[in-house]
């Protein structure tokens, strides 16, 4: 503290609470194929419900990779997904589909006024909010007027379709009489246009009808109808909004701060709808309504929220994004002074229904450039925490690239298969090893302790498709490490028969039950998968890819220093800028001692000792800035062989005779 020059009291607060903290050790890395969810950004999932809501089911296209994560998420650890990208990616619109990766993408070129992005020309209303044909899905309905009072379950009303020419029994109606205005659709003055999606009542039918399709001619409109109409209906005819003849919708109002002053009109409606059922596979089924939304920019609901239109759809919707404004019919939110509206006394004209069906909307096949710009988002320890990384059904080239990123952070570990036509479909068992051999030594080719190699494929059931698949056992390998970790401790192994129960196997692509087998591929640093019988299939190794052997040529070494150097490095943080002097180097001593007794009492180490002293921070070290530890520690290590003695000797012989003691 600063000296005092008069007298007084000064008080001050020294904190010497330091703890090494907990790390996590069971959150995993993915990234892959997905058909639908944000491109090349980092979301967090819990467990399988919520991998399907954000990112879709699987396909035909990218089962392996997605049930590989699945599986991982079924032992119960947390998943951090990015999905990649390709070329001719595009978010389904009305028109024209463009790509919008994500929310940062769509946040950083989202102008209402001028179109999606700032300096382009496209100003389609609404577009999928992510890449992939599932987008060509969706409809987006909207209109300004919901039932008529006192009226229920009507929508939009306009007088009767004039149709002095009568009507024809069928498919369609042609309605004669009107002259057609220069606007498109609409009738002569007074009439309301029919539009595709419109229920459709005549004046002595119950039945309502929906129109599928509207065709202009000098005489008349020609109207389809589903179902066909009958042969005896009214020539007058009146059409309501769907969405508001269904009762998904309530009637709009005025916004009260529009009506305080002196403004009415502003608010309508704007319905989600799943046209084809991809999503819900319920065909025409609403996904989602957003009642008495606002065209005033500074609108705000009932807690104080914006109500304005573009804001409520694009921070709630799971499905959409609002694009450009849309067009004449529902104000951009600014009047031509470029004062918000909200504060002005304007009324809005009433505007007619529309009916968007998005199209254009791909993905296509990722290709190894675009899976690594995705995995690259994992490069990085200080922005994302991961500790295992699951690389799905990667071939060598991109699981080698997962293994040199894991190798790069040294604060977690990947853990890889073999291809495909490896082990799938391979008659022979030495066939088999042989090929996994080859592809850990001249395919994948990697040496590094980071990295976790398990034996092949395992055949399960793919609920989503109904059908069994072949599926690569890696993100089983991460999950057995997560369940380990929450029934003992990263140190301990996750293989053998207490912990490496491997979930959901009809059978394996190889089976290497003959010691034979076991012995060449564990000699290769590959941790056999056995199916035992009436034992399970069970992890039955625990080595990692490094070539010399040493404590971390074992998996639990390894985690086991993750750990350690993880929560011990983040504790020293706080070291920084502190004194190199007797009394730091005690307190860091202080800290430390107490985390690894910790973990030698829960059977992680067998002994332990810290050096931080004069020996090793010395003058010269001190002169340097810098600040030196050396923290020794014994692991354990896990049993992989057994050997049992039995011993057989004549009855008159004393035990200590032959054993001692």
């Amino acid at each position: 503290m600063a000296f005092r020059v008069s007298p007084g009291v000064t008080v001050t607060e020294k904190d010497f609470t330091n703890v090494v903290p907990a790390v996590s050790t069971t959150s995993a890395g993915y990234a892959g194929s997905f058909n639908w969810g944000p491109i090349e950004q980092r979301v967090l999932v819990a467990n399988e419900n919520e991998l399907v809501n954000l990112f879709e089911e699987p396909d035909d296209t990218n089962y392996k990779g997605w049930l590989a994560a699945a599986n991982f998420l079924g032992y119960g650890g947390a998943l951090t997904v990015v999905r990649g990208t390709c070329g001719g990616a595009k978010n389904a619109a009305p028109t024209t589909a463009v790509l919008i990766k994500n929310s940062d993408v769509h946040a950083a070129g989202s102008t209402v006024a001028t179109g999606l992005y700032s300096g382009t020309s496209n100003t389609e209303q609404f577009f999928a909010k992510y890449a992939g044909s599932l987008g060509n899905s969706l409809r987006v309905s909207y209109a300004e007027n919901g039932p008529t009072a006192g009226t229920s379950g009507e929508g939009i009303r306009g007088s009767s379709f004039a149709a002095s020419g009568g009507y024809t029994s069928g498919d369609t109606a042609v309605f004669f009489g009107a002259t057609l205005a220069s606007n498109g659709n609409t009738y002569a003055p007074g009439a309301t246009n029919a539009i595709a999606g419109d229920i459709l009542k005549f004046a002595n039918q119950t039945k309502s009808y929906t129109v599928t399709g509207v065709t202009q001619s000098a005489k008349g409109v020609t109207v389809g109808f589903s179902p066909a109409l009958s042969a005896n209906i009214a020539a007058g005819a009146t059409a309501h909004w769907e969405y508001a003849y269904k009762s998904y919708t309530n009637r709009a109002r005025t916004s009260n701060n529009l009506d305080f002053n002196g403004g009415t009109g502003d608010q309508f409606s704007v319905v989600i709808v799943d046209q084809n059922g991809k999503f819900s596979g319920v065909t025409g089924n609403v996904l989602e309504v957003y009642n008495n939304v606002s065209k005033a920019i500074d609108a705000k609901d009932g807690d104080g929220n914006s109500n304005y239109y573009v804001d409520v759809v694009n921070r709630k919707s799971a499905y959409v994004w609002v694009g450009g404004q849309i067009g004449s019919q529902i104000d951009d939110g600014n009047s031509a002074a470029g004062t918000t509206i909200g504060e002005l006394a304007v009324t809005f004209s009433p505007m007619q229904r529309k009916y968007h069906d998005l199209v254009g909307g791909a993905y296509g096949t990722p290709n190894n450039t675009d899976m690594l710009t995705a995995w690259n988002l994992f490069s990085d320890p200080d922005v994302v925490d991961v500790s295992l990384l699951i690389s799905g059904a990667a071939d060598a080239t991109l699981a080698g690239n997962v293994v040199d990123i894991a190798d790069a952070r040294k604060d977690c570990v990947a853990f890889v298969s073999p291809e495909h036509g490896d082990v799938v479909d391979v008659t022979a068992l030495s066939t088999q090893v042989a090929n996994v051999v080859d592809y850990r030594d001249n395919q994948l080719n990697k040496n590094s302790s980071y990295a976790f190699l398990d034996s092949g494929w395992k055949f399960q059931y793919d609920r989503y498709n109904d059908r069994l698949r072949w599926v690569p056992l890696n993100g089983d390998m991460a999950g057995l490490c997560a369940r380990t970790d929450n029934v003992n401790d990263p140190w301990f192994s996750p293989a053998g028969f207490n912990r490496g129960q491997i979930r959901g196997v009809v059978k394996l692509a190889m089976n290497p039950t003959l010691e034979a087998h076991r012995d060449e591929l564990y000699s290769n640093n590959i941790n056999p998968v056995v199916a035992f019988p009436g034992e399970g299939t069970v992890l039955f190794g625990d080595k990692t890819l490094q070539s010399k052997q040493s404590a971390f040529d074992r998996l639990n070494v390894r985690r086991l220093f993750i750990v350690l150097e993880k929560a011990v490095s983040t504790a020293s943080k706080f070291q920084l800028f502190e004194q190199n002097d007797t009394f730091t180097r005690a307190q860091f001593k202080n800290m430390v001692e107490p985390f690894l007794r910790d973990i030698q009492g829960r059977r992680g180490i067998t002994d332990f000792k810290v050096v931080c002293d004069d020996t090793n921070n010395t003058s010269t070290v001190i002169d340097n800035n810098r600040f030196v530890a050396d923290i020794f520690v014994k692991p354990t290590r896990s049993i992989n062989y057994i050997q049992l003695n039995f011993v057989a000797t004549r009855s008159g012989v004393d035990f200590t005779e032959v054993a001692g003691g």
